[in-house]
């Protein structure tokens, strides 16, 4: 079904490889009988994605900083049978796990406004996601307390560019408006709506087949992403669009477990959160993955062309802010409220 040329093989070897180095490295951190603490930390991510890698970080520096007061192994790929969706549930008990990395849009079912906090494309530029983080810490550090859980900081995503990945050369609003495009979210059906392109929610095991026999013509993916599901085999051509600027990453914990550690374990919990803060952030604003990923993308083929124009970008932002608004406003005080505090931010 799908062709694959030696530079995409050897790409996805190496990452194979070091997903498999990772992985390795993750089982066998298994924590010594010997510390006086032992945390079980669950995230989704699988070894070798770079927030998978930015959570290790943390784990790493922490047991190599706290001595015999703490030890922490991480348990990727969802393996301990945690969902998300349940962490306000689940983690504050801190019996089965201690500590987790959450992408926050996945509390809407308990936390509604979550859906309009900071949808995709209403920020114009990827550094004003490290800008507003202390009001972000705010509005999440309300959720968490009520919960019974530490926000220990954030970490950045592992790409910043999001395009529009075609069949077809396409890189102007007036083009795509006689394109089918997939998008991932009601939010950007929406928006689209608004610039006249039609627009339809696919999820990401569907898109292959979905492009490959023509049920859509375009896709709202990042090269730095898409080229983990091949995509650039039906759709080789990508322009830059809007930034990928959503909820930051948090790093959390039981407040239980962490309220029973010694003080100089705490420091040394906040001072490796703020560490693996800082390098995911630089990471993630330097484009080295989509950088990356882009090298991947064009030896398969793929030919980036150049961004949509200002004025189209400008025209997605201001669309992307109207729907921003009106859903927020239509979500209840909480919602309108975290709103008014993003927005005023980002002005």
């Amino acid at each position: 079904m799908r062709r694959h040329n030696k530079a995409l093989t050897g790409a996805l070897a190496t990452v194979v490889v070091a997903g498999t180095a990772a992985f390795a490295t993750m089982a066998d951190t298994t924590p010594a009988a010997a510390a006086d603490t032992n945390w079980k930390m669950h995230i989704v991510w699988v070894p070798a994605r770079p927030e998978a890698q930015a959570y290790q970080s943390f784990v790493d520096t922490v047991n190599a900083e706290a001595g015999d007061q703490l030890e922490i192994t991480l348990f990727p790929s969802g393996s301990l049978g945690v969902k998300d969706a349940d962490m306000l549930r689940f983690l504050p008990r801190g019996n089965i796990i201690q500590a987790a990395g959450l992408y926050p849009g996945y509390l809407t079912r308990d936390q509604p406004e979550y859906a309009f906090t900071l949808p995709p494309g209403v920020i114009a530029q990827p550094e004003t996601l490290q800008e507003i983080l202390p009001e972000l810490r705010t509005i999440y550090e309300k959720t968490y307390d009520a919960a019974g859980i530490e926000l220990l900081g954030f970490i950045g995503h592992a790409v910043r560019d999001t395009h529009i990945m075609c069949k077809e050369p396409v890189n102007t609003l007036e083009e795509l408006r006689g394109k089918k495009l997939r998008v991932w979210e009601q939010f950007h059906v929406d928006v689209f709506k608004k610039l006249g392109v039609s627009a339809q929610i696919i999820g990401q095991n569907d898109l292959y087949v979905a492009m490959q026999t023509g049920v859509v013509d375009c896709a709202v993916y990042p090269i730095g992403l898409a080229i983990t599901v091949s995509l650039q085999e039906v759709a080789p051509y990508a322009s830059y669009l809007f930034p990928y600027v959503l909820h930051p990453l948090n790093l959390i914990a039981s407040k239980t477990a962490f309220d029973a550690l010694p003080p100089e374990a705490q420091q040394v919990v906040r001072d490796a959160a703020a560490k693996a803060e800082a390098a995911s952030f630089e990471s993630y604003l330097s484009g080295v993955n989509d950088e990356k990923a882009l090298e991947v993308f064009k030896a398969d083929g793929g030919t980036l062309l150049d961004p949509f124009p200002e004025a189209d970008q400008a025209a997605f932002v201001e669309a992307a802010r109207e729907t921003w608004k009106a859903l927020a406003e239509g979500g209840g005080e909480s919602a309108k409220a975290n709103y008014e505090t993003i927005s005023g931010a980002i002005e």
